[in-house]
């Protein structure tokens, strides 16, 4: 995929060497010089730190590393720790070692907690004058979901440094399913289902995880909570839209023929990953997994409703970092929080991780994987990242679980009534 470079002020000399063995362990971390990073903020450059970041392995730690060592050939009184602490488990280790002095000055978290984060103050909200580079730098969409709009405490504002975007999408096998019967609506879908004559299942998702259901509820107009993701008061997910695409998820429970219970996210990925299903829906995190197994995948937009010309809208995800608000180094942590947004070290990362870039950067997509997320991401929103919207996973994960499993009618007065009880469970009246 060829992108436009976005005009940037950080000019780095990269040799080729400084992405090979991305991903791999190595003895030494060497960094490359760089120039002319001047951070929107004031650092102390004589009095020796060391800024201590915690993240994932497998890809990401080596991205931390490197970054942070050429970060150390600009500052040499600054140096990064590296941490193993993956970010799925770094909201509930902050709020345990942060108070204590034994939490870390970076993390890395989803940007749907930052909300959560925000209110119990754990995270220390970007610097006016880094808030205003880290927006240069990155797309819209990055900078919306890093961006609180509902706060518990203080003012709103971006409180995350955006390193990737991500989003889900339809893998297919290509040993199972060629590029031109891959579906691109809904009825063409179940055609397929229902034509199937191959070993195995044609099509699995995790249709009682809200995060991918919900593109069953998502219309043009209608995002959850609202188009900024703000309004507590309603979901805006039991419209008669909803209801109307619902119906093509009923077809599609009835096509898969599966419960819920029997097609969560590990049984779909397993079934994958052993050839035994020749679609399904996931995102970039599984990329590597699926290389790593074998398979012989590519990657298309999901499917399109009837009526509407293009894929099924989905929830866009945002990984940040994160100043921790127990950091006795804030300033220093907001310039390397910066520094991993330009598009030289989002180069880096996306050599490192194979997950799509946060910045609007060139890069060398050979297998196409990030171009094909990329369509998706094109019809994808942020999800809402108020520390309130915690109450819609549970709700709606349990309408569409009942929806799917035939628990409810499948007429429209049911199924809106079932929508109806999980938007009430997942607001809050002022």
């Amino acid at each position: 995929m060829k992108k436009r470079i976005m005009a940037v002020a950080l000019v780095v000399t990269m040799a080729a060497s400084m992405f090979s063995g991305c991903g791999k362990k190595q003895e030494k971390i060497e960094g490359v010089e760089v120039s002319n990073f001047d951070p929107g903020i004031e650092i102390d450059t004589s009095s020796n730190i060391e800024l201590t970041v915690w993240e994932s392995t497998e890809g990401p730690d080596e991205f931390i590393k490197k970054a942070g060592a050429s970060f150390t050939k600009l500052y040499p009184n600054i140096t990064i720790k590296y941490v193993n602490v993956e970010s799925a488990d770094s909201q509930t280790k902050i709020a345990l070692d942060g108070p204590g002095g034994n939490g870390p000055d970076l993390f890395a978290a989803a940007h749907n907690v930052m909300g959560a984060l925000e209110a119990g103050a754990y995270i220390e909200k970007v610097p006016d004058g880094v808030a205003e580079k880290v927006k240069g730098y990155v797309v819209d969409n990055a900078a919306k979901g890093a961006t609180l709009v509902n706060p518990k405490q203080g003012e709103g504002g971006l409180y995350g440094y955006p390193v990737s975007v991500e989003t889900y999408a339809l893998f297919y096998n290509k040993d199972l399913i060629s590029e031109e019967e891959v579906p691109t609506t809904f009825d063409d879908l179940l055609s397929y289902i229902d034509s199937y004559d191959k070993s195995g299942h044609p099509f699995v998702f995790d249709a009682g995880n809200a995060y991918y259901s919900v593109m069953f509820t998502n219309t043009d107009e209608n995002h959850l909570y609202g188009p900024d993701g703000s309004d507590i008061t309603n979901t805006y997910m039991n419209t008669n839209d909803a209801v109307k695409q619902l119906q093509t998820f009923v077809k599609l429970s009835k096509a898969v023929n599966m419960p819920t219970e029997d097609i969560a996210t590990k049984y779909c990925d397993s079934m994958f990953i052993e050839g035994d299903a020749a679609m399904t829906i996931t995102g970039a995190w599984n990329i590597k997994t699926f290389e790593d197994a074998g398979i012989n995948f590519a990657i298309a937009p999901l499917p399109s409703f009837p009526g509407v010309d293009h894929p099924a809208i989905s929830f866009e995800g945002v990984r940040c970092m994160y100043v921790s608000a127990f950091s006795n180094h804030k300033n220093e942590a907001a310039a390397f929080g910066e520094f991993l947004c330009t598009p030289e070290m989002q180069k880096l990362r996306f050599e490192c991780t194979e997950t799509v870039p946060s910045a609007d950067i060139e890069i060398n997509d050979e297998n196409g994987y990030v171009s094909s997320m990329q369509k998706q991401l094109d019809y994808s929103y942020p999800m809402p990242n108020m520390s309130q919207a915690s109450l819609f996973w549970s709700a709606f994960a349990s309408a569409y679980s009942n929806i799917w499993n035939g628990v409810v009618d499948s007429d429209d007065a049911s199924i809106l009534a079932e929508l109806d009880a999980a938007n009430q469970t997942a607001t809050k009246k002022k």
